[in-house]
């Protein structure tokens, strides 16, 4: 059932709260660029961005792209108790998700992933969704340990700063995501009955509504097997971001910065920790601020990471809209019809 507070946008149909996370998403996009504007001396970072030589994209997109090659097989084995797929539908699908963060509002990218993989399968969308959850919590995980590391063995909590205090935060996050995906599994009654008294306390999230969500991601977790395959996904976990991370070092020497790895690799979670705030859709503002931020750990230039980053930025968002258009093209799915089902999921139990 719809929510009676519904509005139209430009022939969206939003709900209240959905219209109100849109706008505080956009508001935080702005002010985080915005901030991000006032550190840099903007000549010197078109400067510093004129040093970038156009072939450096080439190695950086394949690492970027392979990097999503591997999370195919990943998904796939993540998959299996739900839905046998291949592995380029598995990756296919996975390209029009992140193409759907870029374009669209509401982070749908999760759900358009869930809903192209149950047009193109016959997987049941609640089971798909606890396979991306899980993704989710090792993805998170992982970068999560790339920060100690780096922390650990290259600069300390104290240079670090934000850097250092988003890894801890992000760490308990991740590692409660981990215990509630563990218990759910293993004990879904008392989830469900912890879930709601919590929500009893939650005066913003509708009781029914997020009972319904629950009950919904625990009869998912059914399906899925916690056997040696999650010791695969684990390894393949640290391959995606792996990875990526060679993008992000690629990057550095594309721009001459004389830093070790580590920084790639502290860039790379960071960023990817940061954009899990609300933002604009392509997370434009928040991947830069992130950015400057991580450099600051290193002493690098404001001017020196706005280029970086916009160079990185330009490149992800392109590549993998391109081809997730693509391959809605050849599903023969229409972007405007997922957007329109994916919304309404947001509001429908």
């Amino acid at each position: 059932m719809k929510e009676s507070t519904e509005k139209e946008s430009g022939g969206w149909t939003f709900s209240g709260r959905q219209l109100l996370t849109t706008v505080g998403g956009v508001a935080v996009s702005v002010a985080i660029l915005g901030w991000a504007l006032y550190q840099v001396d903007l000549r010197e970072a078109v400067r510093t961005l004129g040093r970038f030589g156009p072939w450096w994209a080439v190695p950086m997109l394949l690492c970027y792209l392979s990097s999503f090659l591997v999370r195919g097989v990943r998904w796939r084995l993540l998959l299996e108790p739900v839905e046998r797929v291949s592995w380029s539908t598995s990756t296919g699908v996975i390209f029009s998700g992140y193409m759907a963060n870029n374009l669209l509002p509401l982070r749908l990218g999760e759900i358009v992933r869930a809903l192209v993989l149950g047009q193109v399968t016959s997987a049941r969308v609640e089971g798909t969704l606890s396979t991306i959850v899980l993704e989710r919590v090792f993805d998170g995980l992982i970068l999560v340990g790339m920060i100690a590391l780096v922390l650990a063995s290259g600069i300390g909590p104290e240079a670090g700063g934000v850097v250092a205090y988003t890894g801890a935060l992000s760490a308990f996050v991740f590692a409660g995501a981990l215990l509630f995906v563990i218990g759910a599994r293993l004990f879904p009654q008392p989830i469900l009955r912890g879930v709601r008294s919590a929500l009893s306390w939650i005066p913003i999230i509708e009781e029914e509504k997020g009972l319904g969500a629950t009950r919904s991601l625990l009869r998912g977790l059914r399906s899925l097997a916690f056997d040696r395959r999650l010791l695969a996904v684990i390894g393949l976990s640290a391959a995606v971001w792996i990875l990526e991370g060679g993008m992000f070092w690629v990057g550095l020497r594309a721009f001459s910065l004389d830093v070790g790895i580590e920084a790639a690799f502290l860039t790379l979670a960071f960023v990817n920790l940061s954009i899990l705030i609300p933002s604009a859709p392509g997370y434009v503002g928040v991947f830069q601020g992130a950015a400057i931020l991580a450099f600051e750990a290193f002493g690098l230039p404001e001017e020196v990471a706005l280029s970086y980053s916009v160079v990185l930025h330009v490149l992800q968002y392109v590549s993998v809209t391109v081809i997730g258009l693509i391959v809605l093209a050849v599903y023969g799915v229409s972007l405007a019809a997922l957007r329109r089902e994916s919304i309404a999921s947001e509001y429908t139990e």
